[in-house]
């Protein structure tokens, strides 16, 4: 089923009743090798039970740091796939067992899609993940206005597009996040990163993990 788009900013309702999580690992450094290899053998028996949008590596912004991003038709299909995974005992012994001595820590947030487009700009581009405060009165007005100038200008430069802007629900509040794909790296720093009087709390630049990620 292909992933939903939408055209414009101009709606506060988010695009469908979906909902997704994003998680971030931090993964012990002296593990991250075996941590990769692991998941590239084994993470096929993760991805047998629910969705993924996209899987990448961070290489700026945090070092050793792993970021999922699922999509759930609910908070109990969500529910559902847990009870499911916690019962499927291959799953347990080959990946999660494993994977848990590589952890550090993990932060998940629960976040509903104003813009998802699952289609990259090209295999190969990396990606940008910035946070946002909306703590303000007009914030997701801001957050809107804000994100459809910076997308006018990057599309018009033909650097890359927006893959997903996403509000939490769950989680740390008031936080935005977009999500860019870039052609190349270094067009990053080439792209407006003015934001309207909305506070940048963080960046990260991604690199999808291949052949994992559906997002390349």
């Amino acid at each position: 089923m292909a992933s939903p788009q939408v055209s414009s900013l101009s709606s506060c309702a988010p695009l469908s009743s979906k909902v997704y999580e994003l998680r971030i690992y931090s993964i012990k450094p002296s593990c991250m090798a075996e941590y990769i290899k692991l998941t590239k053998e084994k993470f096929h028996l993760r991805l047998a039970h629910s969705k993924m949008i996209g899987f990448w590596t961070t290489e700026i912004g945090g070092i050793n740091e792993a970021v999922h991003l699922w999509e759930y038709d609910s908070l109990a299909q969500r529910a559902s796939v847990r009870a499911a995974m916690a019962a499927d005992d291959t799953l347990r012994r080959d990946l999660v067992s494993n994977t848990l001595s590589f952890l550090d820590k993990q932060h998940n947030q629960l976040v509903t899609a104003e813009i998802l487009d699952a289609v990259p700009a090209m295999e190969g581009g990396v990606y940008q993940l910035c946070s946002l405060n909306l703590d303000s009165a007009n914030g997701l007005k801001q957050l809107k206005d804000v994100t459809a100038l910076q997308q006018e200008i990057i599309e018009e430069r033909q650097m890359g597009k927006l893959t997903a802007l996403l509000r939490t629900q769950i989680g740390d509040t008031n936080i935005a996040y977009q999500l860019w794909n870039y052609k190349n790296i270094d067009d990053v720093l080439k792209s407006d990163q003015s934001y309207g009087g909305l506070k940048c709390l963080s960046t990260k630049l991604l690199i999808p993990l291949s052949p994992i990620s559906p997002l390349k």
